[in-house]
């Protein structure tokens, strides 16, 4: 693995769509699938999971969720394998918990059928671009068909990777879809016109992309991709997470040239430049990433009488206000089309994730990170963790099998 890779994974989504002007015109119609002739097989080991996909997506939605990878379907140009049995079970229950029971409570039954992919197809393995140095987590075809990979890795105790690779692309894929029915107001595309670059992103850390007005490095590569990274990223991140995405958007970012020896003496001998941080190139050439602020000759941090650094802002962006303004355009978006609550969704996605306290606010555990949820015990049986509450879902359905 190069240095890039091994210091910073850069993640790509990918969005196929067809023109835009046609898929908007494109009515998704409730009879793409014939709910009431689906056979299944009782003598199946698969046959629970069958019956729930059938019961959870196809007949109340119209929705096909394919676990046993087709070929066609997928990317023929990569080495991909099929996911698990196990493992589709675990993102089939999490897909029905943390995005479509999300969205039917909030937007309604109705509201689904008209706009959600009609194929969720679920792919094993990682799906890499080896010459960009990318992932592709999941890809939007026409607004009809959604392609998730990397589910054998799916790992329930760890929210933040599932967020990552799941949850997040769930929402950003859909976001997608939803821009072709109702198109993001062309404001949105002028905030940040002059920052975007479909060809450096991958190049761009978190940090600077935040002090730039985006959620991550991907929506700095093109408006739409900003759009649904928003939407995903706000519904998603947890309130940690968020703060300090927040907080280092609220300050300017600069990219200096410098070998590691370098910037280890001058952080050591300044004692004060954990304001930046080092990362090596594609290229093996050092950088630092840092908060701009004033500096003395040697490049040390400047304080003025009070010891304070002081603090400097020459672009005159400011990070955190864009962000807001972004999220504020995709709440008016979602409610004014769909009469959804955006601040509502994510509030619901948080509390689904994460342990609450009975007062509704957030428990920590002593390093000060929100609990998962999904691992701990489950309040409708407190001997089995939620996950496997969800799971049984899947198993209940053994006990019609032949």
């Amino acid at each position: 693995m190069n240095k890039k890779l091994s210091l910073l994974v850069f993640i790509a989504f990918a969005f196929v769509a067809g023109c835009v002007t046609s898929c908007k015109e494109e009515e998704l119609g409730p009879s793409i699938f014939d709910t009431n002739d689906y056979p299944l097989d009782r003598t199946s080991y698969c046959f629970p999971l069958d019956t729930f996909l059938k019961v959870n997506f196809l007949e109340p939605y119209n929705v096909r969720f394919i676990y046993r990878m087709e070929d066609i379907g997928s990317d023929m140009t990569k080495n991909l394998t099929p996911a698990s049995y196990e493992k589709s079970v675990q993102l089939a229950v999490l897909a029905k918990y943390l995005w479509y029971s999300i969205y039917e409570k909030h937007a309604g039954a109705e509201f689904l059928k008209a706009n959600s992919p009609r194929i969720i197809h679920v792919i094993g393995s990682k799906n890499y671009n080896p010459s960009q140095g990318t992932e592709i987590l999941g890809v939007a075809e026409g607004g009809l068909k959604i392609s998730f990979y990397n589910t054998n890795n799916l790992n329930v105790a760890d929210i933040d990777m599932m967020n990552e690779y799941f949850f997040k692309t769930m929402h950003h894929e859909f976001g997608h879809i939803l821009d072709q029915t109702h198109l993001r107001p062309t404001s949105f595309n002028l905030i940040s016109r002059s920052q975007y670059d479909a060809s450096t992103w991958t190049e761009t850390p978190d940090s600077i992309a935040a002090g730039r007005g985006f959620v991550s490095p991907y929506a700095s590569s093109a408006p739409g991709e900003d759009w649904v990274e928003v939407l995903a990223n706000y519904v998603t991140r947890d309130t940690v997470s968020w703060s300090r995405l927040i907080n280092s958007a609220s300050y300017e970012w600069e990219e200096v040239d410098m070998e590691w020896a370098d910037y280890s003496k001058m952080a050591a001998g300044a004692n004060l430049d954990t304001v930046g941080y080092f990362r090596y190139t594609d290229s093996g050439d050092g950088k630092v990433y840092r908060r701009v602020c004033a500096r003395n000759a040697d490049g040390t941090v400047a304080l003025d009488d009070n010891g304070q650094v002081q603090w400097l802002n020459n672009s005159g962006i400011h990070g955190d206000l864009i962000i807001q303004q972004k999220i504020e355009l995709v709440a008016n978006w979602l409610k004014e089309n769909w009469g959804v609550s955006l601040y509502n969704l994510r509030s619901e996605v948080q509390k689904r994730q994460y342990v609450t306290n009975p007062d509704g606010s957030f428990k920590f555990d002593n390093s000060g990170r929100l609990i998962n949820k999904l691992t701990a015990p489950a309040d409708s049986d407190p001997s089995k963790t939620l996950m496997e509450v969800l799971v049984d879902e899947v198993n209940a359905y053994k006990s019609l099998q032949h």
